[in-house]
């Protein structure tokens, strides 16, 4: 599924393709999966777990805020560009799947705000006077992180030209005033 996904994007990709790809029988796949969208939904919640356990290993929870901010932002382009066609697919196509994505979709999104609320509740963050994110300006944030990131994929640009504004953008939505 990632490989077809990256390839051709979710709508493009049949269980044809996903059996071939694998070099298994549709037999195989379907004792697996009910249908190709379970096996999306499944790829998008593993391929979740994962950038969001690279994002928080690669913080440095004594650097300064601004570093933090830098190296989780580079974790998640990194993670990203792997496999842009699968970001893309993530943020374009998932929304359009109903009920069932919906629950993927809000799953993940809480995934992401434990994520920056973890990240903004450490001891150096506090003594700079940062105080942890609250969901909502999380929520704020991951849209317009996913935002830029389609927009890069779309457009053909590399995703690290999103470095500099999601950083100035996590540090605004942290900086004072914020709740």
């Amino acid at each position: 599924m990632l490989r077809c996904v990256t390839e051709s994007g979710y709508r493009e990709t049949t269980i044809a393709d996903i059996v071939r790809v694998a070099q298994m029988s549709r037999r195989t796949f379907y004792q697996e999966f009910a249908d190709k969208q379970d096996c999306f939904f499944a790829l998008l919640r593993e391929t979740n777990r994962f950038m969001i356990s690279e994002i928080a290993a690669s913080v440095d929870g004594e650097a300064s805020p601004e570093e933090q901010v830098r190296q989780a932002v580079t974790a998640y382009v990194a993670t990203s560009e792997r496999y842009p066609g699968l970001m893309l697919s993530w943020i374009r196509e998932l929304p359009a799947l109903g009920g069932a994505a919906a629950r993927v979709k809000n799953e993940a999104m809480q995934d992401w705000i434990d994520l920056f609320v973890g990240l903004t509740s450490t001891p150096t963050l506090a003594a700079a006077g940062v105080k942890p994110m609250s969901p909502q300006r999380a929520v704020f944030l991951w849209g317009g992180v996913r935002e830029l990131t389609a927009s890069a994929v779309e457009s053909g640009s590399p995703l690290t030209e999103i470095i500099e504004p999601a950083t100035a953008a996590c540090l605004a939505l942290m900086g004072p005033g914020a709740d």
